[in-house]
């Protein structure tokens, strides 16, 4: 993508006549920039919904375990049994949730998976009961919320 923003400033720069025209440069720019960030919102409107009860690692609990990558929040709020309460392939969009979970009062963490997946973290406990107990309380408010078991 960036040899194409390259390959499309060269041109611009040629059809000028070798001028440099900085408005016209910065039009073309927002309209690439635009059509960009709609290309990656396509992308990124097919969330990942991870299976509930599918096991990889933990075989005794049957939930999901990775390997996490703290982006945003407090690494105190991130701990073994995690209810992520939904997760995105682009990371604008996982701001953008993480934000509106924050603004709702929630101690939400902002994580990257091995995948380069993104999950919206909005409670943890080091006991897998009390970490069940929560989830039957935020399912009403994150009906795609779900427990991920973390890996050390």
């Amino acid at each position: 993508m960036k040899k194409y923003f390259q390959l499309l400033f060269l041109l611009l720069v040629l059809l000028s006549g070798c001028k440099s025209n900085p408005e016209a440069y910065n039009t073309t720019y927002q309209r690439l920039k635009a059509k960009e960030e709609t290309m990656m919102d396509a992308k990124s409107k097919v969330a990942m919904d991870v299976p509930k009860n599918v096991s990889s690692g933990d075989s005794s609990s049957g939930f999901v375990a990775e390997r996490l990558t703290l982006i945003l929040g407090k690494e105190s709020n991130l701990l073994i049994y995690c209810i992520v309460a939904k997760s995105f392939i682009n990371r604008t969009n996982a701001r953008s949730y993480y934000s509106r979970v924050l603004e709702k009062g929630y101690p939400a963490v902002l994580v990257q998976n091995e995948e380069m997946m993104f999950r919206i973290i909005i409670a943890s406990s080091q006991i897998k009961d009390d970490a069940e107990n929560k989830l039957k309380d935020f399912k009403a408010s994150f009906p795609e919320a779900y427990i991920l078991v973390r890996k050390q």
